[in-house]
């Protein structure tokens, strides 16, 4: 955000902070949406420009020059003609520049305002669509997949609108507890059901929603988005076909290494899988939600219907309209027994009786889980035996090397679970650079595959690094 005060000259948001902001609003989006946008390539004329605004603010009702000025003198002096005083404006505080070319005058509009105001815009129609979201970044990392060294750029795209779905998610999570005061705090029930209606299922809620409960929507896919990240997040090979690719296509800054790219290809992954597995429950807590909301406002409804004139306004009104009859004597048919009026003590209200003190107890701690014990030290063992470290690496080598100067990854023998860790690890230590220097021994990544009973890798080979002591 910083970096928008350094684009924008600082007159720009001028006109947008006076007395008369909401007419300048007006029209800039007017000009926005009916001469710049829509006519991307081909600048306007001045006229054109001062036309539009004429015809703006004659629809907002403003006619005369008075009712547009805000007290500048000297800004008042340049012309007597409102359109034209807010031409000037939006000239002078950086909006709109001009250009000569021979007899005529263009207006163009600056393109960094211009892109302020198509962000603006975009606010009025920030409906969330998950469907649309879903296959945009499905259809984008798969061709990443696919075509690493051609279409690395898909996954700099899976990225962005993977950002921009999750800050989506994130408004209607916060906006829904600020509507749902705005709705239960007003007191009449048709403003409620209008409320409702308009600012929660079609202001705010998601735009297809309802098309999220058929078997048919690509909302489906977000799991299968979450396993191609983790599975190209494990495949070392991807991954660095990926980072040359972001450097040579440009998407990386110039003078990058291949490990800076590679940290980004990892990162924007592990971005795209964690939204897409945290995606189910937050739409089940926006569904949670939407329900306990219409439950709400179903009860609130129905007791604004149901709630009539009470016992106490019915006597009044009763007490009143006798009052007004002339007779003395008035007869009052009752639907009840002719009986006198409760007037003993057992009709007088009685208090409940006080509740007695809670007793008091002693505090007592918690025993201990016995087995917690044993579970903590049972993790920690697993999670010694799965890590993987330099140290756990050359060892494994070391036990496979016995006697031998080579060996490829075929005919490496796995035969518990931290061999397993680190036979995998082998050929990611060595991604990067196609080799990797591991001790006395050399590991260099080869171009087939290699399958066994316990895992798939790229194919790899263990040398024993000669040195001069070995050659004597």
């Amino acid at each position: 955000m910083m970096k928008l005060f350094g684009y924008l000259p600082e007159t720009l948001f001028k006109p947008l902070s006076g007395p008369k902001k909401h007419v300048y609003a007006r029209l800039l989006m007017r000009l926005y949406e009916r001469v710049y946008s829509a006519r991307i390539l081909e600048t306007p004329l001045r006229e054109e420009v001062v036309k539009q605004i004429e015809i703006g603010l004659s629809e907002f009702g403003i006619g005369s020059m008075g009712e547009l000025s805000e007290g500048d003198p000297e800004e008042d002096q340049t012309t007597s003609q409102a359109h034209y005083l807010a031409y000037y404006r939006l000239r002078d505080t950086g909006w709109l520049t001009e250009e000569t070319e021979k007899w005529r005058t263009y207006v163009d509009m600056n393109p960094d305002a211009f892109m302020v105001l198509g962000a603006i815009t975009d606010f009025g129609n920030s409906r969330v669509r998950v469907a649309g979201a879903v296959v945009d970044v499905k259809n984008n990392l798969e061709a990443a997949n696919r075509e690493p060294e051609t279409m690395a750029q898909g996954l700099a795209n899976a990225h962005d609108t993977a950002l921009r779905f999750a800050r989506s998610m994130r408004r209607i999570l916060a906006g829904m507890r600020e509507i749902e005061d705005r709705i239960l705090g007003n007191p009449n029930a048709a403003a409620i059901l209008r409320t409702f209606f308009q600012d929660f299922v079609d202001g705010l809620l998601i735009a297809d929603y309802k098309q999220l409960k058929t078997s048919n929507n690509p909302y489906r896919h977000r799991r299968t988005i979450a396993s191609l990240a983790g599975d190209m997040l494990a495949d070392a090979q991807c991954l660095g076909k990926i980072a040359r690719a972001y450097i040579e296509q440009g998407v990386m800054a110039a003078g990058a290494t291949i490990a800076t790219a590679e940290e980004r290809v990892i990162a924007e992954l592990e971005k795209i899988k964690s939204v897409f597995e945290d995606v189910g429950p937050f739409m089940d807590k926006i569904e949670d939600f939407r329900d306990r909301l219409e439950r709400r406002i179903r009860t609130t409804v129905h007791y604004m219907d149901v709630m009539g004139e009470g016992s106490a306004e019915r006597i009044v009104r009763l007490i009143e309209q006798i009052s007004k009859v002339d007779s003395d004597e008035v007869e009052i048919r009752l639907r009840s027994p002719d009986v006198a009026l409760p007037i003993t003590s057992l009709a007088l209200y009685t208090p409940p009786p006080p509740k007695a003190p809670p007793e008091r107890t002693r505090f007592k701690v918690p025993k201990q889980d016995p087995y917690l014990r044993a579970y903590v030290q049972a993790t920690t063992e697993f999670d010694r035996m799965v890590r993987v470290s330099d140290q756990k690496l050359l060892e494994f080598a070391r036990r496979q090397m016995q006697g031998r100067d080579a060996m490829s990854s075929s005919e490496i023998e796995i035969q518990s679970v931290p061999d397993l860790f680190a036979y995998r690890a082998l050929p990611n230590l060595a991604a990067v650079g196609r080799s990797v220097r591991l001790g006395e021994f050399t590991i260099a990544l080869e171009k087939e595959r290699t399958s066994n009973d316990w895992i798939d890798v790229t194919a790899f080979r263990i040398e024993r690094t000669r040195t001069s002591a070995d050659a004597a």
